[in-house]
């Protein structure tokens, strides 16, 4: 589905160079079809880098979510809680 978002403004190099990496690491994440603890917190740090959310960063973790996994939920990886 194509959204047109006529006020959305031209991403800068280092705007789309932030996006590759985010899909790259999202990518690298899920070679294994789960997600541990530590990737989910290393994909929000690295969306919250800046200090906000942009509907790009969003997209660019969804989409690559569904390519991956098609239609499916990552499975989540538990750890025992260590004290």
């Amino acid at each position: 589905m194509q959204q047109n978002r006529p006020n959305a403004k031209e991403l800068s190099p280092e705007e789309i160079a932030h996006l590759g990496k985010l899909k790259a690491f999202v990518e690298q994440a899920l070679n294994n079809g789960k997600l541990s603890v530590v990737e989910i917190e290393s994909i929000n740090a690295m969306i919250w880098t800046d200090g906000k959310v942009t509907y790009e960063e969003l997209r660019v973790v969804r989409e690559t979510v569904e390519f991956i996994t098609g239609d499916s939920i990552p499975e989540r990886e538990w750890q025992p809680y260590k004290r």
